[in-house]
Parts: C-alpha cells; structure tokens; sequence
C-alpha cells in the first residue's frame, strides 16, 4: 500500500458509515497494514518542523533590507533562521497570504 493509496482509503472508511473493523474486512485490508499507515501519517505530520521566522515590513531607510541600485524596496520580507529571505513587494500581500497559510496548513486549524 502506498501513502495515497491509504489516504484514499481513510476517505472510504470516513464516507462508508461503517465500523472500521467491518469496512477493513470488506475491503481486505488488514488491521496492522490500517495500523501501520494510520501511525507513520502522523508520525509525519508530528515531525514537520515549525521554524521561527522574523515578519517585518521594510522601508527605504532599513540598509539591512532588500535594495535595488541603493533603494530600499517596499513590502514585507520573511527572514527563515538560516538566512534565506523572501521579499514580498507592496501589492502582493494575496500572494504573500496564500503562501504562509498553505506552509502553515499543517498546524492551522481547519
């Protein structure tokens, strides 16, 4: 079984209205497989990091913020704890929204 062949089969199960012991018979999937692959999806979603990372609008006075030929560029700036920075420019704030809530999806609740 792979990992999306057990993620459809969660949607199965949930849409079936049946008891899982009754619907993994029917379906012929052991218990220990359901088992294993119900442990690993959340042992993985359990180990994704959650690093900390700086918000901070810039300005055309912050030096330390993203330049262009010596002018500061307007927008927000992400810095991750490893030194990458993404620069979002003013106008952009859908783009920069639509971003952070698909990487914090796994942490958000629905």
């Amino acid at each position: 079984m792979t990992k999306l062949e057990f993620e459809e089969l969660q949607l199965k199960f949930n849409a079936s209205g049946m008891t899982l012991k009754s619907f993994l018979k029917k379906e012929g999937v052991a218990y220990s497989t359901y088992n294993y692959w119900s442990r690993k999806i959340k042992e993985e979603s359990r180990s994704l990091p959650i690093a900390p990372i700086e918000l901070r609008e810039t300005s055309h006075d912050a030096p330390s913020e993203p330049m262009l030929s010596g002018v500061g560029l307007p927008g927000v700036t992400i810095a991750f704890p490893n030194g990458v920075r993404a620069h979002f420019g003013s106008g952009s704030e859908g783009v920069l929204m639509d971003v952070l809530t698909k990487s914090m999806s796994h942490v958000l609740p629905q």
